[in-house]
Formats: C-alpha cells, structure tokens, sequence
C-alpha cells in the first residue's frame, strides 16, 4: 500500500490536475480496472455537471482504506447483483408458481412484494447511509438478501414467498444505493463518469443473468438456483465487510431538519423530476416493447425478444461510451442530447409500420436511456457531496414511483386503445424529459440552485 496522498482542491472551471498512477496491480486483477484501465487520474471540474465551486480532499491510496480499485470492483459487483436479484423473478416464475401452488393471478402479486419496499426502503437508506457508512449498509442488505434468497428456496406457501420477497426488496435496496453511493467518494472527480461504468455491470446482470438461471432452474432445480444465487449475494457482503470503505460523510451525527428541506430544494426537485420521467420511459419501454411488437405489427416471438435483448445491450453501450463522453462534455449537457435521442427513438417506434423500424427506433432509445440515469445521479453529488446518500434516496424513492404509477397507466391506454398510442404517451413523456433537463440548464448557468440544503 502506497503511502497517503492527501490534496485540498478548489473546483473551478478551468485548472486540470494529474496524478500519478496508483494502485495499477491490483487494479488489473479487477474486472472493472480490465474495462476501465489505469494510467492518469485526471480531474477536468466542471465536466460533470455543476459550475458551482467545492472544496474538498482527495484520498489516494490511504491506508486508512482500500485501495480504490477494489471498492470500485466491490461497488460494481453490488450493482451487478442487484441487477441480478431484481430481474431473477421473471425466470423463475414457473418453478416458483408450481411450488405454492398458486395461480398467475396471484403469481403477479409477487412482482409487488419484491418491488415495493423499496420504494421506503430506498428514502431510509439514504440517511442511513450517511450517518453511518456505505460499507455497513451494503453488507447487510446483501446478508439479508441472501437469506431471503434461502428462505424461498423452501417456500412452499404463497404467504411465505411473499414474505421473503418483501425482505429481499428491502435487503437488495438498500445494498443498492449503498453501491452507488459509493462510486462518488472514490471519484469525486467525476462522478458520473464511475457512475455509468458501474451502470454497466447493472445492465449485464438484469439483461443476462436470468437467462442463465432459468437454465439453472431447468436443469438442477429451484433449490439449487436459489441457493447459487444466495452465495454470490452473500460474497459480494462478505467482500465488503473485510474492506476498509470511505468514513461515513455525516458520522458525528445526522441532522434529520437538514434532511427534510431537502424535500423543497430547487435542485432536488428538478433531478427527481428528470428521474420521475427518465424511469417511466425505461421501464414502459421495456415492458411494452414486445406487445407492441407481437399485437400490432404480428412479429415472431423470437422477434421481439431479440429486439429487447438490443434494447438492453444498447443501454449498456450507452453507458460505457458515457463513461468517456462526461470527460470532455458537461453531464447535464449529455442528459440533454440524450432526451432529444430518446425523442427521436421513441418517434421512430410510434410511427413504425414494420419490424425493422421499432428495432431501430428501441436500438436509439436503449442508447440514449443509458447514461441519463448515472449521469443525472453523478450530477447530483456534485451538489450533495456531504449528504448525498440521503439525496439519492429521494431521487431512487420518486424514481421508483414512476415504475410503480406510469406502467400500469400506459397498459390501461394500451388495452382500450392500441399499444401504439401508449408509445405516444411515452413520446409525449420524453418530451416532458428534455424540458425539465433544459430548465435545470437554465437554472444552473443563472446559478439559481443552491448547493445544499435549504
């Protein structure tokens, strides 16, 4: 371990500094430092979001913590389980149905067990997180997880497989704004460029891993899933407890009226809108893509499920390639280029009378909703940098509502009307999107948001 680095910075709009390369070995043994690489560290302020002015200290190499490429593999490993216990459902819906013994009515329902904690769980995290650390956090959402993953391996009850559903909902949320808030303190620099890496490894395991476990399911059973599933959890919690994490940013005491008018910061308000409207387009799109499909253009089911498996390989492209844009742009500015794509893509879909023009159309909306969410997040800890767990949780809570209240509103429109004119309403969505996004524009380069609580 190299000895420590301690540098008191000014973020301005135009000094670059360098620093030397640290840490390199270890960073290569990690999946992330393979994708992300070494060499310069190099700080470009005002290139992630903000053009406010912020001091602060950057911590290479401590020893009074891990080195930072291994709590970045131990951040994105989280986000990938995370993708992974939250689309895991789905794939083994079948085993699951077969041992309660309930019907699809009630197979539905199980959906809202696991989704809806999280919604609370996500706004109690943030302080939590804050108060006392991400490292704490993390491992016992993700000890809990594993433990309800167990639990359901033996479920033979409707009630009972709710039950630990609902737990792994909490568990999995909570473990989840952990990691991502853990990807600010160790680039402070440029949040949003380690946010929408560690966005990547999301996607891979939301994407693919259920795939692979409704193979596991078919072929060695539902308790063998389970408990495969449960042992990555529970080494990604263990990882993290042998590691030494960022001290917790309000450890000497939380201030709950802090938090609270937080609720009436202007700029809180317009970043919850910016997600509140990004969450209803990714996840309507997501869902409604291969009805749309299949109902009113007649395509194959291997069709449309090859179209939304480019979706999500678009939206991971799109987050690697803005891990590298938010370098040299602004992130609100890349935000705003990626409403107007999300615009044009949504159009394209809308107005499509064959296959080929949706799959083009969701290949431009999976690659421009890809960096709007780690970029509008890395945005907002340049502003929140002390208190930004509490105000990711109330970004990640109004997030979570949309993909609670916008869905089953469009599957209304969609099942009176057409699934086309659904696509309307996500179009007219996007647009709403790109509004509030050149609001915040306009507020920040007038320097109306303030920087912290009001």
């Amino acid at each position: 371990m190299q000895k420590a680095i301690s540098i008191h910075f000014e973020l301005t709009r135009n000094p670059t500094w360098e620093f030397p390369k640290c840490g390199y070995n270890a960073f290569a043994l990690t999946i992330p430092g393979l994708i992300m690489g070494c060499g310069f560290i190099k700080l470009h302020p005002g290139s992630d979001g903000s053009k406010i002015q912020r001091k602060g200290q950057i911590i290479m190499a401590s020893q009074k913590q891990t080195s930072t490429p291994y709590l970045m593999a131990t951040a994105c490993a989280g986000l990938f389980t995370y993708g992974m216990v939250a689309s895991f459902i789905g794939a083994t819906l079948p085993e699951l149905r077969a041992r309660a013994g309930i019907d699809l009515t009630h197979a539905g329902t199980l959906f809202s067990f696991l989704y809806v904690p999280q919604v609370p769980m996500v706004f109690l995290a943030g302080p939590l997180i804050d108060r006392f650390g991400k490292k704490l956090v993390l491992a016992a959402g993700f000890l809990c997880s594993a433990g309800a993953l167990i639990g359901m391996a033996y479920s033979s009850s409707y009630a009972v497989l709710g039950t630990m559903l609902f737990i792994l909902g909490l568990g999995s949320c909570s473990a989840m704004a952990a990691a991502n808030t853990l990807i600010p303190d160790l680039y402070p620099e440029n949040p949003s460029s380690g946010l929408n890496m560690g966005g990547i490894f999301f996607g891979v395991g939301a994407a693919f891993f259920p795939g692979l476990v409704a193979l596991l399911a078919r072929h060695v059973g539902l308790v063998a899933t389970l408990w495969s599933i449960a042992l990555v959890v529970g080494l990604v919690a263990m990882v993290a407890l042998v590691q030494r994490f960022p001290p917790a940013s309000m450890a000497g005491g939380f201030d709950w009226g802090q938090a609270m008018s937080l609720l009436i910061n202007p700029a809180v308000i317009i970043l919850a809108c910016l997600l509140f409207f990004y969450t209803a387009l990714e996840v309507s799109t997501n869902g409604f893509i291969r009805t749309f499909l299949e109902k009113d253009l007649n395509a194959s089911a291997r069709d449309s499920s090859l179209i939304l498996t480019t979706f999500w390989i678009m939206m991971i492209f799109g987050r690697l390639i803005a891990s590298q844009v938010v370098k040299k742009i602004r992130g609100p500015q890349l935000v705003l280029g990626s409403s107007v794509g999300a615009i044009a893509g949504l159009l394209l879909i809308a107005l499509a009378s064959n296959v080929v023009l949706v799959a083009l159309g969701a290949a431009i909306c999976g690659l421009c909703y890809g960096p709007i969410f780690p970029t509008t997040a890395g945005t907002a800890s340049t502003y929140f940098s002390r208190i930004f767990g509490t105000v990711f949780g109330i970004l990640m809570a109004v997030a979570l509502l949309s993909g609670a209240v916008v869905p089953p509103a469009i599957g209304y429109v969609a099942q009176h009307q057409t699934v086309r004119s659904g696509f309307w309403i996500l179009v007219g969505i996007a647009c709403m999107l790109l509004i509030t996004q050149l609001i915040f524009n306009s507020y920040e380069r007038k320097k109306l948001l303030p920087s912290g609580p009001a």
